[in-house]
């Protein structure tokens, strides 16, 4: 899943740039913003693979805001404007992209391939968790396990459990391989929160958690799991 945010000043055109991420599977809108502080408030916070951003935006410019938080995220910048002759500026600040409104879907379409050649497989450091009236956001490190329920992720974390619509693929390509494992066919554990490994009937195939959680081994994940954690343990 890659998490983006949209910076425009535009009601329409950020709803535009939304509707087309939509149409494609694995990108996740994570906020919306109009004006200068407030994207820079949730670009620090979420850190997104991707903002696209106008560049003339309520407070100040994209070229302003970009520049100065460069330095801070690892974010692709695709700047979106219906000016040309911009352009040279934008690259001078290592954009990824210029969109120039307004663009085709072809286009876009063209843009978010060679975005997802670049960012594959790079971890999320929060995730944008969707209710009814808000957006709450949670570190991933906090995630003590995830189990997969229908069309959603149950994220176990220390005092709560949260819902958050994805994919067990799209979860193994958010989360840090070196941190998270799979488990089971529908379970992935954090595995800085891994308790203890229990014998059941003389096999070892239950997980605790620091939480007291209990998780079933599945069959096919136990030599893996074994290897990541230098354990030879034998049926």
């Amino acid at each position: 899943m890659f998490d983006c945010v949209i910076v425009d000043d535009e009601v329409l055109a950020r709803e535009r740039v939304a509707h087309l991420l939509k149409q494609r599977p694995g990108w996740h809108v994570a906020a919306e913003a109009r004006e200068y502080n407030e994207a820079r408030a949730l670009l620090l916070q979420l850190k997104p693979a991707v903002c696209f951003m106008d560049i003339d935006i309520i407070g100040g410019s994209g070229f302003q805001l970009a520049d100065e938080l460069r330095s801070y995220l690892d974010t692709r910048w695709v700047f979106t404007t219906a000016y040309a002759q911009y352009a040279v500026r934008a690259f001078e600040l290592n954009a990824f992209d210029y969109l120039l409104k307004p663009f085709e879907p072809e286009r876009f379409e063209a843009v978010l391939e060679k975005l997802e050649g670049q960012c594959k497989g790079r971890p999320l450091d929060t995730l944008a968790i969707r209710s009814l009236g808000n957006v709450q956001f949670i570190r991933t490190s906090d995630i003590l396990w995830v189990k997969g329920a229908g069309n959603y992720m149950e994220l176990h974390c220390k005092d709560k459990t949260y819902l958050y619509r994805e994919s067990m693929a799209g979860m193994e390509a958010c989360l840090d391989p070196s941190q998270f494992v799979r488990v089971h066919r529908s379970a992935m554990v954090n595995l800085k929160f891994l308790r203890a490994i229990n014998s059941v009937t003389g096999r070892y195939n239950s997980l605790e958690m620091s939480n007291g959680d209990e998780l079933r081994i599945g069959q096919g994940y136990r030599k893996s799991l074994f290897q990541q954690l230098g354990l030879n343990l034998h049926e």
